[in-house]
């Protein structure tokens, strides 16, 4: 008997080590891979060129973790059901559509990365718990912000912003203003959650006003009042199930709004939101939101493919030679997925969204999800699905926060106990 049981501990020993020891290495990768993945870094700092190695680092990053998850047992077993089809799909659709690009380098990188990063999602929401996830990332956040204050006060010639247009306003250690202002007010919304879980007051007071500083001397004020508005459907959520419930349909709703913008753009052809006398255009993104549409009948059914439609010299030349200026980014979310994936693309994202909401209400009438899980995975999906209003975050292959979106959609995607699971004590 003692020899059998001293035979079965030490085979059991060594499994517990490496489990601890891959947790440890997913936790740090995580915290890695948030500091090189969200956004690019000042050119002062990282030469132009080299740009590429952040996203080749985070690629690298996601592999460990792959790998590392191989040796930790699942804490979180995903059902397959439509809601599950239903995101695997997009994302699988999403990647395939690079084959009907022009198939350079950069669309077959960014394809790649998309899956690499899509199978990474899976094995990070079913292997480590929610609250590590969002412990390791604030760690990375953290740590850009402070950066970004040090860089701001102490090297004004790396930290101002020193264009004509953004003169002497905060970038930190990014190569621009909006890249501090949407990591700060990240850091804001995942601060509050840290508090609301048990984090004392001074690391929460600490973290909270540094990433508030970065907002507001960036000028990013958008960015600031929508994490606010975040944090509030947080504290609210655990206040009252029912505002709960309600939040939980938001992100169906901005899907909504996203088509009624859209078609806006596609039938009038205007390249602002006219309101009685009033002009909008969001400092010129609407230029790009209506350049983009105007081409949606070059591909309507497919789309342009993943990466294919900036990289089309002709559209791209085009749009710099009547506005003087090109950027080679939507900065609406919305209308990279429509414009790149076309109108199959976008019903299957739309159908994830709606999915999603529809199995939010049915945990939380089950009550089958931790309460306050429920609440960050609701607040995050708003954040970003209000954020890719103006910027495009959706399909960014290598940005973290990209990713834990579609971890997020993953972690909704389980079983729901039915009644009589539910009476068992």
């Amino acid at each position: 008997m003692d020899g059998r049981a001293l035979n079965s501990s030490t085979w059991q020993a060594p499994g517990v080590e490496a489990e601890g020891l891959a947790a440890t290495i997913i936790n740090w990768s995580i915290t890695i891979n948030v500091i090189m993945s969200m956004g690019i870094l000042n050119f002062a700092l990282l030469p132009q060129e080299l740009t590429l190695v952040q996203q080749v680092a985070a690629l690298l990053l996601w592999g460990v973790l792959i790998y590392a998850s191989l040796f930790v047992r699942p804490r979180l077993r995903l059902g397959f059901g439509l809601d599950t089809l239903a995101i695997v799909a997009f994302y699988g659709f999403a990647v395939i559509s690079v084959l009907w690009t022009n198939l350079n380098a950069e669309a077959l990188m960014k394809a790649g990365a998309l899956f690499i990063t899509t199978l990474g999602a899976f094995c990070l929401i079913t292997r480590v718990d929610i609250d590590d996830i969002v412990k390791s990332m604030t760690r990375g956040l953290f740590v850009l912000i402070a950066a970004s204050v040090v860089c701001s006060v102490l090297f004004p010639d790396i930290g101002l912003d020193q264009g004509w247009q953004h003169m002497g306003q905060w970038q930190g250690i990014f190569a621009s203003k909006q890249a501090l202002g949407f990591t700060g007010a990240l850091l804001m919304f995942f601060a509050c959650y840290r508090k609301m879980s048990g984090q004392g007051w001074l690391p929460f007071l600490v973290t909270f006003v540094l990433a508030s500083t970065c907002v507001i001397l960036s000028e990013s004020r958008g960015a600031g009042a929508l994490s606010l508005v975040a944090c509030m459907l947080l504290l609210t959520s655990l206040w009252s199930v029912r505002c709960m419930q309600v939040y939980a349909v938001l992100p169906s709703v901005m899907c909504v709004a996203a088509v009624f913008l859209m078609l806006y753009f596609y039938t009038t052809g205007y390249d602002a939101i006219h309101v009685f006398d009033t002009t909008i255009d969001f400092t010129e993104r609407t230029f790009i939101w209506q350049y983009a549409i105007s081409h949606f009948d070059d591909a309507p059914l497919l789309g342009f493919g993943i990466n294919g439609f900036w990289t089309n010299p002709a559209i791209y030349d085009y749009f710099e030679q009547s506005r003087g200026w090109v950027l080679d980014n939507y900065h609406n979310g919305y209308i990279a997925i429509l414009v790149e994936t076309g109108f199959v693309g976008y019903v299957l994202f739309t159908a994830s969204v709606f999915l999603f909401s529809y199995k939010v209400l049915c945990l939380i009438a089950a009550r089958a999800i931790d309460r306050l899980h429920c609440a960050l995975i609701i607040g995050f999906v708003f954040l970003s699905g209000q954020t890719n209003f103006t910027e495009t975050v959706f399909l960014r292959s290598t940005t973290f926060t990209s990713v834990l979106l579609v971890a997020f959609f993953l972690a909704i995607c389980r079983p729901v106990p039915s009644s009589h699971e539910l009476e068992q004590p």
